[in-house]
């Protein structure tokens, strides 16, 4: 009798125990609305209007922003009654929307609310979207929101939208804690443990890889100088001031690079920079030598061409499908040689630099930088972008000829000045 007893209370306390971990576990359930929460949020601002019988909490923050919060359960009428306009209020929330755009002709969603979740479902309108922070703004049944879609929903769902018109969604909020912070408050009784969120992908959407191409537009610089000097031989050698423009025309330049999104606004940028163009079919006229007769000195050149590295940082300004940055952009690059082959000068009177191989400018590193600014516009999973940029370059290098023949200054002014439109696109990963 005693043994059937003790069997029958140990059975009694497996099945409370069984029954109170199957409780546990369908509150856990009841109170998780799924994938797409985001991280614990803190809001302050001051209270504009309280429902009590709707438990509704109207606020506006600093600037000048209203939201709709939903008192929580742990939150007694008569504690919420205590909330007044005017009194600075602390929320402590999670929060998540599933963008559904609207079918067109489709009938209104009807309003839905899970109590247990906080999940609703509801055609809005739309007011605001920020596809660089992943908010919307809208309109609901019950006032105003601003919800981030979460970083694992793909950002063209925004573009999808159009300020103005209305979409279906799902968006949810659990209030973990509203505190009035005046003074004379009762205490609120301690609010349940809300559901662990799962952690954002942290690294999802924020690298970049894209390719610009276009023409490098200078405005300032002199390949050549004016500068006097003698040959070693004694004949007299006039250079005349030559530009880039005047040899080569307008550059080409091509980039591809790399963008990190160190906050939803900026994003940090390293860039491979490859520059090259041909000389004009014609020999190019630098100058003259000798006398009676002065002869022209007429030279065919190689192409001009640099590679480099830089980096840099761009901002970025909020628009639907359409958004502009500006940022700056810092390098190094390596010019190569620029040799030239005298056309119709007699051996009398050719400079010294026949003898280094035609070599007019050693290759040499030069240093870059300026200020930046462009668009980028969305195109399905890809965006166009087009950058420009105040640019400058740093000078060509010395060479041994133009030394010994008094004609060290004719490269002193050969930093370049310039404005690139490169256009391309990029991709989000």
């Amino acid at each position: 009798m005693k043994m059937h007893l003790r069997t029958a209370i140990l059975a009694a306390l497996i099945a409370a125990a069984a029954a109170t971990a199957s409780a546990q576990t369908g509150a856990t359930t009841a109170t998780q609305p799924g994938p797409g929460w985001s991280a614990l949020k803190s809001y302050t601002g001051t209270i504009v209007r309280v429902d009590s019988v709707a438990r509704l909490v109207t606020t506006r923050d600093a600037g000048g922003q209203t939201s709709v919060f939903e008192a929580p359960p742990s939150l007694t009428s008569s504690q919420l009654a205590g909330f007044l306009p005017g009194d600075p209020v602390t929320v402590t929330f999670y929060e998540g929307v599933e963008v559904r755009p609207r079918p067109a002709g489709g009938a209104p969603l009807a309003t839905n609310v899970d109590p247990a979740t906080g999940l609703r479902t509801a055609t809005v309108t739309i007011t605001a979207i920020d596809p660089v922070a992943r908010t919307i703004t809208f309109t609901g049944p019950r006032g105003r929101y601003t919800r981030t879609v979460p970083e694992g929903v793909d950002a063209s769902q925004l573009r999808a939208l159009t300020i103005g018109e209305k979409a279906d969604l799902a968006y949810f909020e659990y209030v973990q804690s509203m505190t009035r912070t005046a003074a004379a408050v009762a205490p609120t009784a301690a609010p349940p443990a809300a559901p662990t969120p799962p952690a954002p992908d942290s690294l999802r959407n924020r690298l970049t890889v894209y390719a610009l191409y276009g023409v490098d537009n200078q405005f300032s610089g002199k390949m050549i100088e004016a500068a006097t000097g003698r040959t070693t031989g004694g004949a007299p050698i006039n250079l005349d001031e030559t530009t880039y423009d005047e040899v080569y025309g307008r550059m080409a330049m091509f980039k591809v690079g790399v963008g990190y999104r160190v906050t939803p606004r900026t994003e940090a940028v390293l860039n491979f920079v490859y520059s090259r163009s041909a000389a004009t079919e014609e020999a190019t006229r630098i100058g003259t030598a000798g006398t009676n007769p002065q002869v022209p000195l007429n030279v065919n050149f190689t192409e001009y061409q640099y590679w480099g590295f830089e980096g840099g940082q761009r901002w970025f300004f909020s628009r639907v499908r359409f958004t502009p940055f500006v940022g700056w952009l810092a390098g190094i690059n390596r010019n190569q040689d620029i040799r030239g082959t005298f056309v119709g000068v007699p051996s009398s009177v050719t400079p010294g630099l026949a003898a280094q191989d035609g070599k007019f400018f050693e290759r040499s590193w030069a240093f870059s930088l300026g200020p930046t600014g462009g668009v980028l516009i969305g195109v399905g999973p890809f965006e166009v972008m087009a950058e420009t940029q105040l640019r400058f370059l740093g000078g060509l290098s010395d060479v041994d000829w133009l030394v010994e023949e008094g004609l060290r200054d004719v490269n002193s002014k050969s930093e370049r000045w310039s404005v690139p439109l490169l256009f391309g696109a990029r991709i989000r990963f």
